[in-house]
């Protein structure tokens, strides 16, 4: 029972907290990356020689980036232009919490009991 004491951390010592600034990135993935990275360098010097599987693969590779990158240029785009230009307030919205006071907030529906 002692060893099980003596084995444990105090109570006032945190567990230290990795730091969230930087992206957590592990060392498969970076090599993972580069590998890729020089298949596709290494395809598009094929292409550059004169290959045509080798171009129709880059034209597969670079096709879907341009598309995203279309996509979120006119995202950013449209984006841009709600929030700047158009910033009026809107008089159909309700500002604020209806229950701030208490009180209900107004009926839209006529309510179905003659009684009330």
């Amino acid at each position: 029972m002692p060893d099980a004491k003596r084995n444990s951390s105090p109570a006032s010592v945190q567990p230290l907290l990795r730091s969230r600034l930087l992206p957590r990135i592990s060392f498969r993935f970076v090599f993972a990356l580069t590998t890729f990275a020089a298949i596709v360098a290494s395809v598009a010097r094929v292409a550059g020689d004169g290959g045509a599987l080798a171009k129709a693969t880059i034209v597969a590779l670079i096709y879907p980036a341009v598309c995203l990158c279309t996509s979120v240029v006119l995202f950013l785009f449209a984006w841009a232009i709600t929030t700047l230009w158009f910033k009026a307030d809107d008089q159909d919205t309700l500002h604020g919490n209806p229950f701030a006071e208490g009180q209900l907030p107004p009926q839209i529906l006529p309510p179905r009991e003659k009684g009330v």
